[in-house]
């Protein structure tokens, strides 16, 4: 893996930690904290595109604790998998095959739930005609846009099939999602 300018794996390279750190303020947008999103873009963005925590630690000047902790979130979240090349000892972190769409996924899910959460709330007994004006207003928006998101996502998926992926096989080692 080469990231740093001196071809050794080490503190970013000055372009690609401006792309690191503008990838990762926007995933902090979405409520991510912003290691897991430099941890996200720097799988994102290296050819290798897989990196061991001790190399991501490395890279991103970070602790190997805050590696640790991001990278589960980003296993459970299903962005990155834990996988193991024959022949090495420590586990590798890449990209699932298909990590965005598995956030899209994430944001269609999290309408969902606020359309319950508002079905719920209309029911109750309590809520004025203006709260109920509002509550109506915001389920008709996360109704389209729940239909709205599924079709782009299933449209875009029939668009862009996975790419068969190449280089050396690599095992997961994990499940989590």
């Amino acid at each position: 893996m080469v990231i740093a300018e001196n071809d050794e794996v080490g503190p970013l390279a000055p372009g690609l930690a401006e792309a690191v750190e503008s990838f990762s303020l926007i995933i902090e947008q979405f409520g991510l904290p912003r290691m897991a999103g430099r941890i996200f873009a720097i799988l994102l963005l290296t050819e290798d595109g897989a990196a061991t925590q001790s190399e991501l630690s490395e890279m991103l000047q970070a602790s190997t604790g805050s590696i640790s902790t991001m990278t589960r979130l980003l296993e459970q979240l299903a962005f990155i998998e834990r996988v193991s090349l024959p022949g090495h000892r420590r586990d590798r972190f890449r990209l699932r095959s298909d990590p965005l769409v598995e956030m899209s996924k994430r944001r269609i899910e999290g309408v969902i739930h606020m359309i319950n959460a508002i079905e719920k709330a209309k029911h109750h007994g309590d809520i004025g005609p203006l709260a109920t004006d509002r509550l109506e207003r915001s389920e008709s928006f996360y109704r389209f846009f729940h239909v709205e998101m599924e079709l782009a996502l299933v449209r875009w998926l029939e668009a862009n099939p996975l790419p068969i992926a190449a280089g050396p096989e690599e095992v997961p080692t994990n499940t989590l999602g």
